[in-house]
Protein backbone atom coordinates (compact mmCIF):
# COMPACT_ATOMS: atom_id res chain seq x y z
CA UNK A 1 0.00 0.00 0.00
CA UNK A 2 2.94 2.32 0.50
CA UNK A 3 2.32 3.46 4.08
CA UNK A 4 5.62 3.60 5.84
CA UNK A 5 7.71 3.00 2.74
CA UNK A 6 10.98 4.99 2.55
CA UNK A 7 10.59 7.14 5.65
CA UNK A 8 13.23 9.56 4.37
CA UNK A 9 10.64 10.80 1.90
CA UNK A 10 8.01 11.52 4.55
CA UNK A 11 6.99 15.02 5.55
CA UNK A 12 5.03 15.67 8.73
CA UNK A 13 2.02 17.93 8.15
CA UNK A 14 2.46 19.82 11.41
CA UNK A 15 6.05 20.80 10.51
CA UNK A 16 5.16 22.68 7.32
CA UNK A 17 2.06 24.71 8.20
CA UNK A 18 2.28 27.98 10.08
CA UNK A 19 -0.41 28.74 12.63
CA UNK A 20 -2.02 31.29 10.30
CA UNK A 21 -2.02 28.85 7.39
CA UNK A 22 -3.65 26.18 9.53
CA UNK A 23 -6.30 28.64 10.71
CA UNK A 24 -7.05 29.68 7.13
CA UNK A 25 -7.43 26.08 5.98
CA UNK A 26 -9.74 25.29 8.89
CA UNK A 27 -11.70 28.51 8.27
CA UNK A 28 -12.36 27.59 4.64
CA UNK A 29 -13.12 24.02 5.68
CA UNK A 30 -15.81 25.43 7.98
CA UNK A 31 -17.15 27.61 5.17
CA UNK A 32 -17.11 24.70 2.72
CA UNK A 33 -19.16 22.54 5.06
CA UNK A 34 -21.47 25.49 5.82
CA UNK A 35 -22.32 26.20 2.19
CA UNK A 36 -22.57 22.50 1.40
CA UNK A 37 -25.37 22.38 3.98
CA UNK A 38 -26.93 25.55 2.60
CA UNK A 39 -27.04 24.26 -0.96
CA UNK A 40 -28.39 20.83 -0.09
CA UNK A 41 -31.28 22.28 1.93
CA UNK A 42 -32.29 24.88 -0.64
CA UNK A 43 -34.94 22.57 -2.10
CA UNK A 44 -35.86 20.32 0.83
CA UNK A 45 -37.13 22.99 3.23
CA UNK A 46 -39.26 25.07 0.79
CA UNK A 47 -40.18 22.08 -1.41
CA UNK A 48 -43.93 22.65 -1.02
CA UNK A 49 -43.63 26.26 -2.22
CA UNK A 50 -41.23 25.56 -5.08
CA UNK A 51 -43.51 22.80 -6.41
CA UNK A 52 -46.49 25.17 -6.34
CA UNK A 53 -44.55 27.93 -8.10
CA UNK A 54 -43.41 25.59 -10.84
CA UNK A 55 -46.76 23.78 -11.07
CA UNK A 56 -45.40 20.32 -10.29
CA UNK A 57 -45.89 17.60 -7.67
CA UNK A 58 -43.79 16.64 -4.65
CA UNK A 59 -42.60 13.58 -6.57
CA UNK A 60 -41.35 15.89 -9.35
CA UNK A 61 -39.33 17.86 -6.80
CA UNK A 62 -37.91 14.65 -5.38
CA UNK A 63 -36.86 13.88 -8.95
CA UNK A 64 -34.93 17.17 -8.93
CA UNK A 65 -33.17 16.06 -5.76
CA UNK A 66 -32.44 12.72 -7.39
CA UNK A 67 -30.83 14.29 -10.43
CA UNK A 68 -28.97 16.77 -8.22
CA UNK A 69 -27.67 13.84 -6.18
CA UNK A 70 -26.60 11.95 -9.29
CA UNK A 71 -24.92 15.11 -10.61
CA UNK A 72 -23.03 15.38 -7.34
CA UNK A 73 -21.74 11.88 -8.02
CA UNK A 74 -20.27 13.16 -11.30
CA UNK A 75 -18.86 16.18 -9.47
CA UNK A 76 -17.40 13.96 -6.78
CA UNK A 77 -15.47 11.93 -9.33
CA UNK A 78 -14.43 15.03 -11.29
CA UNK A 79 -13.32 17.21 -8.39
CA UNK A 80 -11.72 14.34 -6.51
CA UNK A 81 -9.54 13.78 -9.55
CA UNK A 82 -8.86 17.51 -9.94
CA UNK A 83 -8.04 17.82 -6.25
CA UNK A 84 -5.26 15.26 -6.60
CA UNK A 85 -4.04 16.49 -10.00
CA UNK A 86 -4.32 20.31 -10.01
CA UNK A 87 -4.50 20.88 -6.26
CA UNK A 88 -6.95 21.29 -3.41
CA UNK A 89 -7.33 25.09 -3.55
CA UNK A 90 -8.41 25.57 -7.18
CA UNK A 91 -10.71 22.56 -7.01
CA UNK A 92 -12.36 23.94 -3.87
CA UNK A 93 -12.85 27.35 -5.49
CA UNK A 94 -14.41 25.86 -8.62
CA UNK A 95 -16.85 23.79 -6.58
CA UNK A 96 -18.14 26.74 -4.59
CA UNK A 97 -18.39 29.01 -7.63
CA UNK A 98 -20.33 26.44 -9.65
CA UNK A 99 -23.00 25.75 -7.07
CA UNK A 100 -23.25 29.44 -6.19
CA UNK A 101 -23.92 30.36 -9.81
CA UNK A 102 -26.39 27.46 -10.03
CA UNK A 103 -28.39 28.85 -7.10
CA UNK A 104 -28.42 32.36 -8.58
CA UNK A 105 -29.70 31.09 -11.93
CA UNK A 106 -32.43 29.00 -10.29
CA UNK A 107 -33.82 32.11 -8.59
CA UNK A 108 -34.98 33.49 -11.96
CA UNK A 109 -36.39 30.29 -13.46
CA UNK A 110 -40.13 29.67 -13.97
CA UNK A 111 -39.88 26.45 -15.97
CA UNK A 112 -39.55 23.13 -14.17
CA UNK A 113 -37.29 21.67 -16.88
CA UNK A 114 -34.88 24.61 -16.79
CA UNK A 115 -34.96 24.65 -12.98
CA UNK A 116 -33.94 20.98 -13.10
CA UNK A 117 -30.98 21.87 -15.33
CA UNK A 118 -29.78 24.57 -12.91
CA UNK A 119 -29.88 22.07 -10.01
CA UNK A 120 -27.97 19.48 -12.02
CA UNK A 121 -25.35 22.16 -12.71
CA UNK A 122 -25.23 23.09 -9.02
CA UNK A 123 -25.08 19.41 -8.08
CA UNK A 124 -21.84 18.99 -10.02
CA UNK A 125 -20.28 21.75 -7.93
CA UNK A 126 -21.71 20.41 -4.68
CA UNK A 127 -20.13 17.08 -5.57
CA UNK A 128 -16.59 18.15 -4.89
CA UNK A 129 -16.94 19.87 -1.57
CA UNK A 130 -16.92 17.23 1.15
CA UNK A 131 -13.86 15.29 0.03
CA UNK A 132 -11.82 18.43 -0.58
CA UNK A 133 -12.76 19.96 2.78
CA UNK A 134 -11.65 16.93 4.78
CA UNK A 135 -8.61 16.33 2.59
CA UNK A 136 -7.33 19.86 3.26
CA UNK A 137 -8.18 19.67 6.94
CA UNK A 138 -6.57 16.29 7.58
CA UNK A 139 -3.39 17.33 5.79
CA UNK A 140 -2.84 20.35 8.02
CA UNK A 141 -4.20 19.22 11.39
CA UNK A 142 -2.25 17.55 14.20
CA UNK A 143 -3.13 13.98 15.08
CA UNK A 144 -4.63 14.84 18.48
CA UNK A 145 -8.34 15.71 18.55
CA UNK A 146 -8.63 15.29 14.78
CA UNK A 147 -11.97 13.55 15.21
CA UNK A 148 -13.35 16.26 17.49
CA UNK A 149 -12.40 19.05 15.10
CA UNK A 150 -13.71 16.99 12.18
CA UNK A 151 -17.02 16.72 14.02
CA UNK A 152 -17.07 20.50 14.49
CA UNK A 153 -16.41 21.02 10.79
CA UNK A 154 -19.18 18.62 9.84
CA UNK A 155 -21.52 20.36 12.27
CA UNK A 156 -21.20 23.43 10.04
CA UNK A 157 -23.19 21.46 7.46
CA UNK A 158 -26.03 21.55 9.97
CA UNK A 159 -25.44 25.25 10.61
CA UNK A 160 -25.76 25.70 6.84
CA UNK A 161 -29.11 23.93 6.90
CA UNK A 162 -30.21 26.19 9.75
CA UNK A 163 -29.10 29.27 7.80
CA UNK A 164 -31.15 28.06 4.83
CA UNK A 165 -34.23 27.57 7.02
CA UNK A 166 -33.88 31.01 8.62
CA UNK A 167 -33.18 32.90 5.39
CA UNK A 168 -35.90 31.05 3.45
CA UNK A 169 -38.45 31.46 6.23
CA UNK A 170 -37.98 35.23 6.44
CA UNK A 171 -37.96 35.55 2.64
CA UNK A 172 -41.22 33.59 2.44
CA UNK A 173 -42.75 35.79 5.13
CA UNK A 174 -41.53 39.00 3.52
CA UNK A 175 -42.05 38.27 -0.19
CA UNK A 176 -44.69 35.54 -0.31
CA UNK A 177 -44.74 31.87 -1.28
CA UNK A 178 -43.81 32.36 -4.94
CA UNK A 179 -41.04 34.95 -4.68
CA UNK A 180 -39.70 34.16 -1.20
CA UNK A 181 -37.84 30.98 -2.06
CA UNK A 182 -36.37 32.67 -5.14
CA UNK A 183 -34.94 35.50 -3.05
CA UNK A 184 -33.45 32.94 -0.67
CA UNK A 185 -31.77 31.18 -3.60
CA UNK A 186 -30.39 34.52 -4.83
CA UNK A 187 -29.06 35.67 -1.44
CA UNK A 188 -27.39 32.37 -0.59
CA UNK A 189 -26.05 31.92 -4.14
CA UNK A 190 -24.35 35.32 -4.06
CA UNK A 191 -22.77 34.50 -0.70
CA UNK A 192 -21.45 31.21 -2.14
CA UNK A 193 -19.82 33.05 -5.03
CA UNK A 194 -18.14 35.46 -2.61
CA UNK A 195 -16.65 32.53 -0.67
CA UNK A 196 -15.44 30.91 -3.90
CA UNK A 197 -13.66 34.07 -5.04
CA UNK A 198 -12.13 34.62 -1.59
CA UNK A 199 -10.72 31.08 -1.54
CA UNK A 200 -8.72 31.77 -4.71
CA UNK A 201 -6.78 34.48 -2.89
CA UNK A 202 -6.67 33.33 0.72
CA UNK A 203 -6.89 29.53 0.92
CA UNK A 204 -3.40 27.99 1.26
CA UNK A 205 -2.63 25.07 -1.02
CA UNK A 206 -1.92 21.78 0.72
CA UNK A 207 1.77 21.64 1.62
CA UNK A 208 1.71 17.85 1.47
CA UNK A 209 0.17 17.85 -2.00
CA UNK A 210 2.82 20.34 -3.18
CA UNK A 211 5.59 18.17 -1.72
CA UNK A 212 4.22 15.03 -3.35
CA UNK A 213 3.82 16.80 -6.72
CA UNK A 214 7.41 18.00 -6.68
CA UNK A 215 8.79 14.55 -5.93
CA UNK A 216 6.53 13.02 -8.58
CA UNK A 217 7.82 15.51 -11.17
CA UNK A 218 11.41 14.92 -10.08
CA UNK A 219 11.00 11.18 -10.59
CA UNK A 220 12.33 10.33 -7.12
CA UNK A 221 9.36 8.24 -5.99
CA UNK A 222 9.27 4.44 -5.92
CA UNK A 223 6.97 2.98 -8.59
CA UNK A 224 4.34 1.84 -6.06
CA UNK A 225 4.02 5.40 -4.70
CA UNK A 226 3.45 7.10 -8.05
CA UNK A 227 -0.05 8.32 -8.81
CA UNK A 228 -1.34 7.55 -12.30
CA UNK A 229 -3.12 10.05 -14.51
CA UNK A 230 -6.44 8.52 -13.47
CA UNK A 231 -6.44 8.31 -9.64
CA UNK A 232 -9.88 6.70 -9.78
CA UNK A 233 -8.17 3.49 -10.86
CA UNK A 234 -5.56 3.78 -8.12
CA UNK A 235 -8.07 3.65 -5.26
CA UNK A 236 -8.83 0.07 -6.28
CA UNK A 237 -5.16 -1.01 -6.42
CA UNK A 238 -2.40 -1.91 -3.97
CA UNK A 239 -4.66 -3.22 -1.23
CA UNK A 240 -7.08 -0.26 -1.28
CA UNK A 241 -9.99 -1.94 -3.11
CA UNK A 242 -11.63 -3.57 -0.09
CA UNK A 243 -11.46 -0.42 2.04
CA UNK A 244 -12.76 1.74 -0.84
CA UNK A 245 -15.72 -0.59 -1.33
CA UNK A 246 -16.61 -0.62 2.37
CA UNK A 247 -16.50 3.17 2.54
CA UNK A 248 -18.84 3.39 -0.46
CA UNK A 249 -21.31 1.15 1.36
CA UNK A 250 -21.19 2.95 4.72
CA UNK A 251 -21.45 6.31 2.93
CA UNK A 252 -24.55 5.13 1.09
CA UNK A 253 -26.04 3.84 4.34
CA UNK A 254 -25.57 7.08 6.29
CA UNK A 255 -26.91 9.09 3.36
CA UNK A 256 -30.07 6.99 3.37
CA UNK A 257 -30.49 7.72 7.08
CA UNK A 258 -29.99 11.45 6.61
CA UNK A 259 -31.77 12.06 3.33
CA UNK A 260 -34.95 10.22 4.12
CA UNK A 261 -35.10 12.69 7.00
CA UNK A 262 -33.88 15.79 5.14
CA UNK A 263 -35.96 15.13 2.01
CA UNK A 264 -39.27 14.26 3.66
CA UNK A 265 -39.29 15.71 7.17
CA UNK A 266 -40.60 19.20 6.33
CA UNK A 267 -43.18 17.87 3.86
CA UNK A 268 -44.27 15.22 6.37
CA UNK A 269 -44.80 17.89 9.03
CA UNK A 270 -46.63 20.32 6.73
CA UNK A 271 -48.79 17.91 4.73
CA UNK A 272 -49.33 14.78 6.79
CA UNK A 273 -48.77 15.69 10.44
CA UNK A 274 -50.78 18.92 9.97
CA UNK A 275 -48.13 21.23 11.42
CA UNK A 276 -48.25 24.92 10.29
CA UNK A 277 -45.22 26.57 8.67
CA UNK A 278 -44.08 28.53 11.72
CA UNK A 279 -44.17 25.47 13.99
CA UNK A 280 -42.62 23.30 11.29
CA UNK A 281 -39.73 25.75 11.09
CA UNK A 282 -39.25 25.56 14.87
CA UNK A 283 -39.27 21.75 14.84
CA UNK A 284 -36.82 21.58 11.92
CA UNK A 285 -34.47 24.02 13.67
CA UNK A 286 -34.60 21.96 16.87
CA UNK A 287 -33.85 18.84 14.84
CA UNK A 288 -30.87 20.49 13.17
CA UNK A 289 -29.57 21.70 16.52
CA UNK A 290 -29.77 18.14 17.88
CA UNK A 291 -27.92 16.84 14.82
CA UNK A 292 -25.16 19.42 15.26
CA UNK A 293 -24.69 18.47 18.91
CA UNK A 294 -24.66 14.79 17.94
CA UNK A 295 -21.89 15.51 15.41
CA UNK A 296 -19.67 17.04 18.06
CA UNK A 297 -20.33 14.19 20.50
CA UNK A 298 -19.59 11.47 17.95
CA UNK A 299 -16.43 13.29 16.81
CA UNK A 300 -15.25 13.43 20.42
CA UNK A 301 -16.06 9.75 20.95
CA UNK A 302 -14.04 8.87 17.84
CA UNK A 303 -10.92 10.33 19.48
CA UNK A 304 -11.56 8.36 22.66
CA UNK A 305 -12.46 5.05 20.95
CA UNK A 306 -11.90 5.09 17.19
CA UNK A 307 -13.72 6.24 14.04
CA UNK A 308 -15.38 2.89 13.34
CA UNK A 309 -17.04 2.45 16.72
CA UNK A 310 -18.12 6.08 16.92
CA UNK A 311 -19.82 5.69 13.54
CA UNK A 312 -21.36 2.38 14.66
CA UNK A 313 -22.96 3.82 17.80
CA UNK A 314 -24.25 6.80 15.85
CA UNK A 315 -25.97 4.38 13.46
CA UNK A 316 -27.48 2.49 16.41
CA UNK A 317 -29.18 5.74 17.45
CA UNK A 318 -30.55 6.02 13.91
CA UNK A 319 -31.88 2.48 14.11
CA UNK A 320 -33.74 3.33 17.33
CA UNK A 321 -35.17 6.51 15.78
CA UNK A 322 -36.43 4.97 12.56
CA UNK A 323 -37.66 1.88 14.36
CA UNK A 324 -39.85 4.01 16.64
CA UNK A 325 -40.97 6.18 13.70
CA UNK A 326 -42.03 3.08 11.74
CA UNK A 327 -44.04 1.74 14.68
CA UNK A 328 -45.80 5.08 15.16
CA UNK A 329 -46.52 5.35 11.44
CA UNK A 330 -47.97 1.84 11.24
CA UNK A 331 -50.21 2.51 14.23
CA UNK A 332 -51.40 5.85 12.82
CA UNK A 333 -49.91 7.88 15.67
CA UNK A 334 -48.38 10.66 13.56
CA UNK A 335 -50.08 13.76 14.98
CA UNK A 336 -47.85 16.54 16.29
CA UNK A 337 -49.88 19.27 17.94
CA UNK A 338 -49.02 22.72 19.27
CA UNK A 339 -47.65 21.07 22.41
CA UNK A 340 -45.17 19.12 20.32
CA UNK A 341 -42.86 18.28 23.22
CA UNK A 342 -45.45 15.79 24.44
CA UNK A 343 -45.75 14.09 21.04
CA UNK A 344 -44.03 10.66 20.65
CA UNK A 345 -43.67 11.34 16.91
CA UNK A 346 -41.74 14.55 17.62
CA UNK A 347 -39.19 12.70 19.76
CA UNK A 348 -38.96 9.90 17.22
CA UNK A 349 -38.04 12.46 14.57
CA UNK A 350 -35.44 14.02 16.85
CA UNK A 351 -33.77 10.63 17.37
CA UNK A 352 -33.79 10.08 13.60
CA UNK A 353 -31.99 13.41 13.16
CA UNK A 354 -29.36 12.44 15.73
CA UNK A 355 -28.99 9.07 14.01
CA UNK A 356 -26.89 10.26 11.11
CA UNK A 357 -24.17 11.72 13.32
CA UNK A 358 -21.78 9.19 11.77
CA UNK A 359 -21.14 11.94 9.22
CA UNK A 360 -19.08 13.60 11.95
CA UNK A 361 -16.30 11.07 11.54
CA UNK A 362 -16.77 9.90 7.96
CA UNK A 363 -14.51 12.54 6.39
CA UNK A 364 -11.64 12.06 8.85
CA UNK A 365 -12.14 8.27 8.87
CA UNK A 366 -11.68 8.09 5.09
CA UNK A 367 -8.89 10.69 5.02
CA UNK A 368 -6.84 8.61 7.44
CA UNK A 369 -7.36 5.55 5.24
CA UNK A 370 -6.28 6.98 1.86
CA UNK A 371 -2.69 8.08 1.14
CA UNK A 372 -1.99 11.72 0.26
CA UNK A 373 -1.55 11.05 -3.45
CA UNK A 374 -5.14 9.69 -3.65
CA UNK A 375 -6.89 11.33 -0.71
CA UNK A 376 -9.14 13.77 -2.59
CA UNK A 377 -10.13 11.12 -5.13
CA UNK A 378 -10.77 8.43 -2.52
CA UNK A 379 -12.76 10.71 -0.23
CA UNK A 380 -14.90 12.14 -3.01
CA UNK A 381 -15.58 8.90 -4.86
CA UNK A 382 -16.68 7.06 -1.71
CA UNK A 383 -18.69 9.96 -0.34
CA UNK A 384 -20.44 10.85 -3.59
CA UNK A 385 -21.21 7.30 -4.57
CA UNK A 386 -22.99 7.31 -1.21
CA UNK A 387 -24.67 10.63 -1.93
CA UNK A 388 -25.70 9.63 -5.45
CA UNK A 389 -27.25 6.36 -4.28
CA UNK A 390 -28.39 7.25 -0.77
CA UNK A 391 -29.41 10.89 -1.25
CA UNK A 392 -30.23 10.85 -4.96
CA UNK A 393 -31.65 7.50 -5.98
CA UNK A 394 -33.00 6.02 -2.74
CA UNK A 395 -35.49 8.82 -1.83
CA UNK A 396 -37.08 8.56 -5.30
CA UNK A 397 -37.36 4.78 -5.04
CA UNK A 398 -38.69 5.08 -1.50
CA UNK A 399 -41.57 7.42 -2.40
CA UNK A 400 -42.59 5.19 -5.30
CA UNK A 401 -42.51 2.05 -3.16
CA UNK A 402 -44.01 3.56 -0.01
CA UNK A 403 -46.79 5.54 -1.65
CA UNK A 404 -46.79 8.25 1.03
CA UNK A 405 -44.33 10.72 2.51
CA UNK A 406 -44.70 9.16 5.96
CA UNK A 407 -43.79 5.64 4.88
CA UNK A 408 -41.05 6.92 2.56
CA UNK A 409 -39.45 8.63 5.55
CA UNK A 410 -39.79 5.43 7.59
CA UNK A 411 -37.73 3.52 5.00
CA UNK A 412 -34.68 5.29 6.37
CA UNK A 413 -34.47 2.27 8.67
CA UNK A 414 -32.86 0.40 5.76
CA UNK A 415 -29.89 2.78 5.87
CA UNK A 416 -29.61 2.48 9.65
CA UNK A 417 -29.44 -1.31 9.46
CA UNK A 418 -26.82 -1.20 6.70
CA UNK A 419 -24.72 1.37 8.60
CA UNK A 420 -24.69 -0.72 11.77
CA UNK A 421 -23.68 -3.88 9.92
CA UNK A 422 -21.10 -2.61 7.42
CA UNK A 423 -19.33 -0.23 9.82
CA UNK A 424 -17.94 -3.33 11.49
CA UNK A 425 -16.14 -4.37 8.30
CA UNK A 426 -14.55 -1.02 7.35
CA UNK A 427 -10.83 -0.34 7.89
CA UNK A 428 -9.77 1.99 10.70
CA UNK A 429 -6.51 3.94 11.07
CA UNK A 430 -7.58 6.35 13.78
CA UNK A 431 -5.11 9.13 14.56
CA UNK A 432 -2.34 8.09 12.19
CA UNK A 433 0.26 10.64 11.13
CA UNK A 434 -0.41 12.11 7.69
CA UNK A 435 2.64 12.55 5.43
CA UNK A 436 3.34 13.79 1.92
CA UNK A 437 4.71 10.44 0.77
CA UNK A 438 2.94 7.33 2.03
Amino acid sequence: MGFGADTSLKLNATSVYTRNETLLVVFFAFLGALFDGIELNLISYPMVYISKSLGVTTADMVTVLTWQGLASLVGGFLFGWLGDVIGRRWSYALCVLIYGVGAILAAFIHSYDVFLITRIFAGIGIGGQFGLVFTMFTECWKTEKRGTMGGLIQSMFVVGQIVTVIVTYFCLQAFGADEGWRDAFLILGVLSVIVGVASIFYLPESKLWLEYREKLRAGTLPVELKRTGVPLVDIFKNGLAYGTTMFMIVSTAVFIISYQTITYQSTFLLKEAGVPLNLTSVIVLIALFITGIAYVIVGYISDKLNRKWAFFWGAVVGLIGFGSFLILALTGNITIGENFLSSPMFWSLMICNAGYAGFAVLGVWMSEFFPTRLRATGNNVCYYVGRGLGAGLFPLIAIKIAGSVTMALALGIIGAIAAVVFALFAADRTGREINAIE
